[in-house]
C-alpha cells in the first residue's frame, strides 16, 4: 500500500536553522599575522608579546591561541604568509634557474623587508619546524625538481648534490644581508659563486665514506 504523502513529508529533512553569533571577521587572521610582522621587526622574537598582537589586532589572546596554538607556530605563519608559493622554474639551464629560484618571487634572499633583529626568530626550534614545514620543504622540491633535469641534461653529474649548492648561494645571501655587511650579495659575485659550483659540485655522501 503506497505510503501517505504525510509520510513522504516527515521522511524529507527540515532545513537547519541558521546558528546566531558574532559574525565571522574574515580579515582578522590577515591582520592578527600583519600586527604580528610589524612587532617581529620592531621588537624582535624574544620580546614579541600575544597580548600586544591581540590589542593591536582587536581580538583576544585566546582567539590568536585557539587558532595558531603557540607564539613560534603564530610567527612562522606569519613569515610564511609573505611567500605566495613557489612557481615552477625552467630556463633550459641549472644557472638561471637557480638564480631565479633564488632571488625572484618568494625567495629568502628578496624577503628583505624583516630586519636582522626578526630573523632571531628562527633559532627557536619550533618557529624552525614550523616554517619549514609551511614553506621551505616546497621550495626544496621546486629546487628538486630543476636540479633532476639539469642531470638529464649533462649540466651535472648524477650523484651531484644540488641542493647544497642552491642552499649555499642562500646561505651567503643571508650572511652578507644579515651578519657581515647588510647588504644584498651583488648580482655578479652571485653568479660567479654558483658558476664555480656548477662546474666543480659537490657530491652526494656515499655509505660508508
Amino acid at each position: 500500500m503506497p505510503r501517505a504523502a504525510t509520510d513522504q513529508t516527515a521522511d524529507t529533512p527540515a532545513p537547519e536553522t541558521p546558528r546566531r553569533g558574532r559574525p565571522v571577521d574574515i580579515a582578522l587572521g590577515q591582520r592578527i599575522l600583519d600586527h604580528t610582522l610589524q612587532q617581529l621587526a620592531a621588537a624582535g622574537y624574544s620580546n614579541l608579546e600575544i597580548e600586544s598582537i591581540a590589542a593591536a589586532a582587536s581580538c583576544s589572546k585566546t582567539t590568536i591561541y585557539r587558532r595558531w596554538g603557540s607564539k613560534g607556530k603564530l610567527v612562522a605563519a606569519a613569515i610564511a604568509s609573505e611567500y605566495p608559493g613557489s612557481a615552477i622554474v625552467d630556463n633550459g639551464n641549472l644557472l638561471d634557474d637557480i638564480l631565479q629560484h633564488v632571488t625572484e618571487g618568494p625567495s629568502l634572499l628578496t624577503f628583505g623587508r624583516l630586519p636582522a633583529v626578526a630573523w632571531t626568530a628562527m633559532l627557536d626550534p619550533e618557529v624552525s619546524a614550523a616554517l619549514r614545514e609551511a614553506v621551505l620543504n616546497e621550495r626544496d622540491g621546486v629546487a628538486d625538481g630543476f636540479i633532476a633535469k639539469a642531470i638529464e641534461r649533462g649540466e651535472l653529474p648524477a650523484d651531484a648534490d644540488g641542493r647544497t649548492i642552491v642552499h649555499t648561494a642562500l646561505g651567503l645571501g643571508l650572511y652578507r644581508r644579515y651578519v657581515s655587511d647588510n647588504e644584498p650579495l651583488p648580482a655578479a659575485t652571485l653568479r660567479q659563486v654558483l658558476t664555480a659550483l656548477i662546474a666543480s659540485p659537490p657530491r652526494v655522501a656515499q655509505p660508508g665514506k
